[in-house]
């Protein structure tokens, strides 16, 4: 059984977490790349550009308001990012500088990702060197050599020979490798050896820490169960990621220890897993929120007049408006069933609803009609199926005036309308208009 840690515990164990995020951010810092991703956030915060995306820092502390810097903390901001640009960190620059150090991590995770690439290509080379005796003599200079070729005697020429595509291959992608990456293959492969060291590290003691307060994990959760939507494993699950999160922004020089701070973490994870498995639609955090806040208000009022209030009473008593609070009211209704009847009667809320839906003999009329209008426009000429199409909306179901058609041909609207004329007299002589009207 892990017993919880004591203050001095706590502080070592912070001190050893700070040298691990340092660490791993020295290795980010040291590659051209990873430079470039770390401080160009920065530099566009200062320079009131758009960083959508791209928090680096936490916000809250710093005051940011829609990617914005406030001028009262930019020579305080700059200072710090001037003292990290160092080849050593700063320690007390990096903690005044309030890292989201997930987004740190994440960084590093996808800048030294490609290791594992990068050690295969440098251990197929050193295969292929192998296969060739370990020549002094580069690959591409016996590959290219023909006089050597022309000797029976010199097989490492014909290796070479063979060998030369494969090894190309492996020296382009290495070579691509650097130049993505600002640095040599060696620099490069240091880095992220540094850095997965400093991030295994850093985990072991996130776990520490976790273990040490699974009680306090334990004890939040069981003022939440039993649960309806919601089994205790589960819910034991979101509060260790809530106690996760606390760790990541625990800062141990504030005067409290860790359960004091992770208690409020621990809690918000659990009670939003639970609001996210209550309903079979899940609301926004937002509309949740105002909920709560309209049965709050709705409870005071009661203690205060002794009867629940009206929407009018309500929306004055909270200073809001009627109206946002009825639509609160719409999007937090509880859902019902198509198939759910009143008790008394078999007659279900289905039942109700109007069908969108044609009915099929109204859908069997539809289609003749449409089959009979075809066929008698196809007697037309291309001129008057067009005028007719457009004059009665067939097309859109937007008849056009004569002046829009006249426009659209290029004719007076009297000519218009003397074509629309010829066509209906041979419409009528189709049969048509005398079988839509007997319709």
């Amino acid at each position: 059984m892990v017993t919880p840690l004591s203050v001095q515990e706590e502080m070592k164990l912070v001190e050893e977490q700070e040298k691990e995020r340092c660490n791993m951010l020295e290795s980010i810092l040291s590659i051209k790349i990873g430079r470039h991703q770390f401080f160009e956030p920065m530099r566009m915060l200062l320079e009131n550009k758009d960083i959508t995306g791209k928090r680096m820092i936490d916000e809250s502390f710093w005051g940011i308001v829609n990617g914005h810097l406030p001028d009262s903390r930019r020579i305080e901001f700059n200072d710090i990012l001037s003292n990290m640009k160092s080849r050593y960190l700063n320690r007390d620059s990096v903690r005044g500088l309030h890292l989201l150090w997930h987004t740190v991590e994440n960084m590093g995770s996808e800048l030294f990702d490609g290791i594992e690439n990068c050690r295969k290509l440098v251990s197929q080379r050193r295969n292929l060197m192998i296969l060739l005796e370990d020549d002094p003599v580069p690959v591409a200079a016996k590959a290219l050599n023909h006089e050597s070729l022309q000797k029976p005697a010199m097989q490492n020429s014909y290796r070479a020979w063979e060998l030369h595509p494969l090894f190309s291959s492996i020296q382009n992608e290495l070579d691509l490798m650097e130049v993505q990456r600002g640095s040599g293959i060696h620099e490069y492969s240091s880095a992220a050896k540094r850095f997965w060291n400093a991030f295994q590290k850093n985990a072991d003691i996130l776990e520490r820490f976790v273990e040490a307060n699974l009680k306090l994990v334990v004890s939040m959760v069981r003022k939440y169960y039993p649960c309806s939507v919601m089994e205790e494993m589960d819910l034991v699950q979101e509060g260790c990621q809530g106690l996760m999160e606390a760790v990541r922004r625990f800062d141990c020089r504030r005067g409290y220890k860790l359960s004091t701070f992770a208690v409020w973490w621990i809690r918000q994870y659990i009670i939003k897993a639970i609001l996210h498995h209550s309903r079979l639609v899940r609301l926004p955090t937002s509309l949740q929120k105002e909920d709560s806040s309209i049965n709050r208000s709705i409870d005071d009022f009661t203690l205060e007049t002794g009867h629940n209030p009206t929407l009018d009473e309500l929306s004055e008593y909270m200073g809001r408006n009627r109206d946002e609070i009825e639509q609160v009211y719409i999007n937090t209704a509880p859902m019902l069933s198509l198939d759910h009847t009143d008790g008394e009667t078999d007659t279900t809320i289905a039942d109700f609803l109007e069908s969108r839906l044609q009915q099929p003999d109204l859908e069997a009329v539809h289609n003749d009609t449409r089959e009979r209008i075809d066929a008698a426009l196809a007697s037309l000429s291309d001129r008057e199926k067009t005028i007719i199409t457009l004059r009665f909306g067939l097309l859109d179901d937007e008849p056009c005036t004569l002046q829009e058609l006249g426009r659209i041909f290029g004719i007076s609207r009297e000519r218009v309308r003397q074509v629309e004329s010829r066509a209906l007299d041979k419409l009528r002589r189709h049969g048509l208009l005398t079988t839509l009207s007997e319709n």
